[in-house]
Protein backbone atom coordinates (compact mmCIF):
# COMPACT_ATOMS: atom_id res chain seq x y z
CA UNK A 1 0.00 0.00 0.00
CA UNK A 2 2.70 2.33 0.87
CA UNK A 3 4.54 1.82 -2.37
CA UNK A 4 1.38 2.29 -4.69
CA UNK A 5 0.57 5.46 -2.65
CA UNK A 6 4.44 6.66 -3.11
CA UNK A 7 3.98 6.09 -7.01
CA UNK A 8 0.57 7.65 -7.52
CA UNK A 9 2.34 10.65 -5.08
CA UNK A 10 5.27 10.73 -7.07
CA UNK A 11 2.87 10.57 -11.03
CA UNK A 12 1.12 13.53 -9.31
CA UNK A 13 4.05 15.60 -9.28
CA UNK A 14 5.69 14.34 -12.10
CA UNK A 15 2.64 15.47 -14.29
CA UNK A 16 2.01 18.78 -12.40
CA UNK A 17 5.73 20.01 -13.47
CA UNK A 18 5.55 20.64 -17.07
CA UNK A 19 2.03 22.58 -16.22
CA UNK A 20 3.29 24.63 -13.32
CA UNK A 21 6.68 25.61 -15.42
CA UNK A 22 5.00 25.69 -18.88
CA UNK A 23 3.77 29.25 -17.80
CA UNK A 24 6.98 30.31 -17.17
CA UNK A 25 8.40 28.43 -20.17
CA UNK A 26 5.93 29.40 -22.60
CA UNK A 27 7.01 32.90 -22.88
CA UNK A 28 10.47 31.87 -22.43
CA UNK A 29 10.20 29.79 -25.19
CA UNK A 30 8.51 32.60 -27.59
CA UNK A 31 11.17 35.61 -26.40
CA UNK A 32 13.81 32.73 -27.30
CA UNK A 33 12.47 31.84 -30.80
CA UNK A 34 12.24 35.38 -31.38
CA UNK A 35 15.55 36.27 -30.87
CA UNK A 36 16.71 33.00 -33.04
CA UNK A 37 14.28 34.59 -35.86
CA UNK A 38 16.27 38.07 -36.37
CA UNK A 39 19.15 35.45 -37.84
CA UNK A 40 18.92 35.08 -41.57
CA UNK A 41 17.63 31.94 -42.67
CA UNK A 42 17.58 30.65 -39.16
CA UNK A 43 15.79 26.85 -38.99
CA UNK A 44 16.23 26.14 -35.38
CA UNK A 45 13.29 26.68 -32.42
CA UNK A 46 13.73 25.55 -29.79
CA UNK A 47 10.84 23.86 -27.40
CA UNK A 48 11.22 24.22 -23.66
CA UNK A 49 7.80 22.91 -22.84
CA UNK A 50 8.23 19.75 -24.43
CA UNK A 51 11.48 19.00 -23.01
CA UNK A 52 9.42 19.02 -19.75
CA UNK A 53 7.04 16.53 -20.82
CA UNK A 54 10.30 14.52 -21.83
CA UNK A 55 11.84 14.88 -18.44
CA UNK A 56 9.29 13.83 -16.34
CA UNK A 57 8.21 11.04 -18.78
CA UNK A 58 11.30 9.21 -18.61
CA UNK A 59 11.89 10.00 -15.00
CA UNK A 60 8.23 8.27 -14.03
CA UNK A 61 10.00 5.56 -16.22
CA UNK A 62 13.64 5.64 -14.09
CA UNK A 63 11.83 5.95 -10.42
CA UNK A 64 8.67 3.54 -11.25
CA UNK A 65 10.31 1.08 -13.57
CA UNK A 66 8.20 -0.61 -16.33
CA UNK A 67 5.16 0.69 -17.34
CA UNK A 68 5.91 4.18 -15.84
CA UNK A 69 6.59 6.14 -18.86
CA UNK A 70 2.94 4.89 -20.20
CA UNK A 71 1.46 5.87 -17.03
CA UNK A 72 2.94 9.16 -17.46
CA UNK A 73 2.12 9.60 -20.86
CA UNK A 74 -1.12 9.10 -20.37
CA UNK A 75 -1.84 11.77 -17.07
CA UNK A 76 -0.09 14.44 -19.30
CA UNK A 77 -2.45 13.86 -22.47
CA UNK A 78 -5.34 14.34 -20.01
CA UNK A 79 -3.76 17.13 -18.85
CA UNK A 80 -3.50 18.77 -21.83
CA UNK A 81 -7.01 18.23 -23.36
CA UNK A 82 -8.09 19.49 -19.84
CA UNK A 83 -5.36 22.99 -19.97
CA UNK A 84 -5.60 23.10 -24.25
CA UNK A 85 -9.14 23.08 -24.77
CA UNK A 86 -8.24 25.18 -28.46
CA UNK A 87 -6.05 22.14 -29.60
CA UNK A 88 -7.65 19.35 -31.89
CA UNK A 89 -8.30 16.38 -28.88
CA UNK A 90 -6.92 13.78 -31.41
CA UNK A 91 -3.10 15.31 -31.44
CA UNK A 92 -3.36 16.44 -28.00
CA UNK A 93 -4.17 12.35 -27.01
CA UNK A 94 -2.09 10.83 -29.02
CA UNK A 95 0.67 13.22 -29.07
CA UNK A 96 1.65 12.24 -25.14
CA UNK A 97 0.55 8.62 -25.34
CA UNK A 98 3.09 8.14 -27.99
CA UNK A 99 5.59 9.83 -26.04
CA UNK A 100 5.48 8.18 -23.40
CA UNK A 101 5.40 4.50 -25.33
CA UNK A 102 8.10 5.58 -27.13
CA UNK A 103 10.52 6.42 -23.86
CA UNK A 104 8.72 2.77 -22.35
CA UNK A 105 10.14 1.01 -25.88
CA UNK A 106 13.13 2.21 -25.93
CA UNK A 107 14.12 1.57 -22.21
CA UNK A 108 12.58 -2.04 -22.31
CA UNK A 109 15.38 -3.72 -22.09
CA UNK A 110 17.13 -1.40 -19.73
CA UNK A 111 17.99 -1.81 -16.29
CA UNK A 112 20.21 1.09 -15.41
CA UNK A 113 19.87 4.44 -16.92
CA UNK A 114 22.83 5.47 -18.63
CA UNK A 115 23.24 8.82 -21.07
CA UNK A 116 22.72 6.83 -24.34
CA UNK A 117 19.73 4.63 -23.41
CA UNK A 118 18.23 8.39 -22.11
CA UNK A 119 18.80 10.14 -25.00
CA UNK A 120 17.91 7.33 -27.43
CA UNK A 121 14.47 7.11 -25.31
CA UNK A 122 14.28 10.33 -25.84
CA UNK A 123 15.13 10.39 -29.94
CA UNK A 124 12.33 7.94 -30.21
CA UNK A 125 9.33 9.67 -27.92
CA UNK A 126 10.58 12.68 -29.45
CA UNK A 127 9.50 10.98 -32.84
CA UNK A 128 6.14 9.86 -31.38
CA UNK A 129 5.56 12.79 -29.87
CA UNK A 130 6.27 14.21 -33.71
CA UNK A 131 4.18 11.66 -35.45
CA UNK A 132 0.38 12.91 -34.92
CA UNK A 133 1.60 16.21 -35.94
CA UNK A 134 2.94 15.23 -39.27
CA UNK A 135 -0.21 12.81 -39.67
CA UNK A 136 -2.54 15.20 -39.57
CA UNK A 137 -0.53 17.93 -40.95
CA UNK A 138 0.13 15.72 -44.06
CA UNK A 139 -3.65 15.84 -44.83
CA UNK A 140 -3.58 19.58 -45.22
CA UNK A 141 -0.65 19.85 -47.98
CA UNK A 142 -0.10 23.54 -47.55
CA UNK A 143 1.72 22.83 -43.90
CA UNK A 144 3.58 19.74 -44.51
CA UNK A 145 6.66 20.83 -45.79
CA UNK A 146 6.51 23.27 -42.46
CA UNK A 147 6.00 20.35 -40.53
CA UNK A 148 9.18 18.76 -42.27
CA UNK A 149 11.30 21.81 -40.38
CA UNK A 150 9.05 20.87 -36.86
CA UNK A 151 10.74 17.89 -36.37
CA UNK A 152 14.45 18.10 -36.36
CA UNK A 153 13.91 21.03 -34.20
CA UNK A 154 11.60 19.00 -31.74
CA UNK A 155 14.11 16.32 -31.84
CA UNK A 156 17.02 18.57 -30.78
CA UNK A 157 14.83 19.86 -28.10
CA UNK A 158 14.01 16.14 -27.09
CA UNK A 159 18.17 15.27 -27.09
CA UNK A 160 18.58 18.83 -24.58
CA UNK A 161 15.48 17.01 -22.52
CA UNK A 162 17.05 13.67 -22.28
CA UNK A 163 20.75 14.98 -21.42
CA UNK A 164 19.23 17.35 -18.80
CA UNK A 165 17.02 14.09 -17.58
CA UNK A 166 20.33 12.15 -17.84
CA UNK A 167 21.91 14.81 -14.88
CA UNK A 168 18.65 15.09 -12.82
CA UNK A 169 19.01 11.25 -12.43
CA UNK A 170 22.72 11.43 -11.38
CA UNK A 171 22.02 14.17 -8.89
CA UNK A 172 19.01 12.16 -7.40
CA UNK A 173 19.37 9.44 -4.79
CA UNK A 174 19.37 6.05 -6.88
CA UNK A 175 17.92 4.39 -3.29
CA UNK A 176 14.33 6.58 -3.76
CA UNK A 177 13.42 4.32 -6.64
CA UNK A 178 10.37 2.65 -6.39
CA UNK A 179 11.65 -0.63 -9.05
CA UNK A 180 13.21 -2.47 -6.19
Amino acid sequence: MRRDSKAIALLAVLTALPTALGYVLGPLTHGLNAVLSLIPFNPVRFYLGFMLLLISTVLARAYLGRGGALVEGLLLAITGVLLHPTKPIPIILSKDILLGFGVELSLIRSSDLRLIPILSSSLLGGLGHCLPFLLFTYLRLGFFPSSLWFVPNMLLSALIGGYITYLILKRLPAESSLRA
